[in-house]
């Protein structure tokens, strides 16, 4: 059972903080005395604290009472998806040493240098601009992903005819999203300038930490050419490129936060997007090369602010963003954004924070398959595209379900229930669920969610504006 509990921070300020109530408050020492039942204590926080007590506080509070998913409710996710998502290609002329579908994982269909079924892509997107549209829902953004996607223009290409045509014939609004090595971008930047699309570019920082991305053929690091075509870009299309223009990282043992932002924003004036190795569906073969080369963002991020003069904005750190979701999820700002909550004795949500069935992108790969990200094993897909869109919502409402009724058991118990960030498909253990052998990784009982939020007050008592 869960209880209120007393946290000190860094700078000796203690807190109160109640699961049950979504309160966090400043408390005086006196109280903290009164809650560990010392002999003197002043007579104000004593009552005080009884008066909490009275009310609800530090003693058990019921368990976490979970709904379950429904049909109307995935639904409802399709209609309003933010976005589809195109496996342009399998293959990519990059032979990257921690790509995820390489030698380091494990769970992905085999890479057969397969390219998307035109047709079947065609299919999808016209079922999803007419569900949105019926719905007066008009805005989708389109994702290209591989592989390396540029390795398909002439599918890019087509697409953007075909939602051409949709925007004449609907009341449509799409925005297109690429993500690419940055290699072949020289061949194709004036179609791409041209339909205004937003593209991330893969860079791990200077030419030795961009080093693990190497050409398939020759294994020679990608670095020059890549750098070749992003300034040239910037020469040539300034003010696409300040627009729409990004870049991601991935954090390994040859670069660190500092390098990588100290690269990119010194040469390009961006602030990139940093991620570590990929955690799930690991290849424990190549354990040995993972474990070498994995580096912790978490880390890397606290060794460079302690430097007086470092790039890194409070808003880009894993800290702001748990501290977002923090204020989002476990304080009264809740409701906020969630007014009727207020009206109801009880809250229901989902066990973990995997995101409901096609609720953010719906992803189409090369396979056929239908996935709700590109981000999880394909053996969990649940749909196909062939002929029609293949889509059993009874099937997946029964799959999810069965799912959350073994979750319940753990989230009940866990001080993060309200939001963990944890996709239950990227647990990595997920089909021992049920059994004893069963562990989840982000489980936080009270000494772990305390420290959590000692991390998360501290850093709000040194930055107070980011509360706002």
């Amino acid at each position: 059972m869960m209880k209120s509990f007393i946290l000190t921070t860094k700078k000796n300020n203690s807190y109160i903080y109640d699961v049950h109530h979504r309160l966090s408050m400043l408390v005086h020492p006196e109280f903290e005395k009164a809650n560990k039942k010392s002999i003197e204590v002043d007579p104000y926080y004593l009552g005080k604290y009884s008066y909490l007590k009275k009310h609800g506080f530090f003693t058990n509070s019921k368990l976490a009472d979970f709904g379950s998913l429904n049909e109307s409710a995935v639904k409802e996710s399709i209609v309003h998806t933010k976005q589809i998502v195109f496996e342009v290609t399998d293959f990519c002329n990059l032979n990257c040493t921690y790509c995820a579908f390489g030698e380091l994982y494990e769970g992905f269909d085999a890479r057969n240098h397969n390219n998307i079924n035109t047709q079947s892509a065609i299919t999808l997107l016209k079922y999803i601009v007419d569900l949105k549209c019926k719905n007066k829902n008009n805005k989708v953004n389109i994702g290209f992903y591989g592989g390396e996607p540029l390795l398909n223009i002439k599918f890019i290409k087509k697409i953007v005819e075909v939602v051409n045509q949709l925007k004449f014939e609907k009341d449509i609004q799409i925005d297109y999203y690429l993500t690419t090595n940055a290699t072949l971008l020289h061949k194709h930047i004036d179609f791409l300038v041209t339909n205004k699309f937003n593209i991330v570019i893969s860079l791990d920082g200077n030419e030795d930490n961009h080093s693990y991305r190497v050409f398939r053929k020759n294994k020679n690091n990608s670095f020059l050419k890549v750098i070749e075509n992003v300034d040239m870009i910037q020469r040539d299309y300034p003010k696409y490129f300040s627009e729409h223009i990004g870049f991601n990282a991935v954090l390994h043992n040859r670069n660190s936060v500092k390098s990588i932002y100290e690269f990119i924003y010194n040469r390009y004036y961006k602030i990139p997007k940093v991620a570590e190795l990929a955690t799930d569906d690991k290849n424990l073969d190549r354990s040995d090369l993972y474990n070498m080369m994995f580096h912790s963002k978490r880390k890397s991020e606290t060794e460079y602010q302690k430097e007086e003069f470092n790039l890194l904005p409070n808003n880009g750190l894993l800290l702001f963003d748990e501290l977002s979701d923090f204020l989002k999820y476990f304080s009264i700002n809740f409701y906020r954004t969630n007014i009727t909550s207020l009206l109801h004795n009880e809250e229901k949500s989902l066990p973990t924070c995997t995101c409901l069935p096609f609720g953010k992108k719906v992803y189409l790969t090369t396979q056929n398959k239908l996935l709700t990200c590109e981000k999880i094993n394909y053996k969990f897909s649940i749909g196909n595209v062939n002929n029609d869109v293949e889509i059993n919502i009874q099937e997946i409402v029964h799959k999810y379900n069965s799912y959350y009724d073994h979750f319940k058991k753990f989230c009940q118990h866990c001080y993060a229930y309200r939001f963990c960030g944890l996709c239950m498909f990227n647990i990595k253990n997920l089909d021992k669920l049920g059994t004893e052998e069963f562990i989840c990784e982000r489980f936080y009982d009270q000494k772990a969610f305390k420290n959590k939020l000692y991390r998360l007050f501290t850093f709000l008592e040194k930055y107070p504006n980011d509360f706002f």
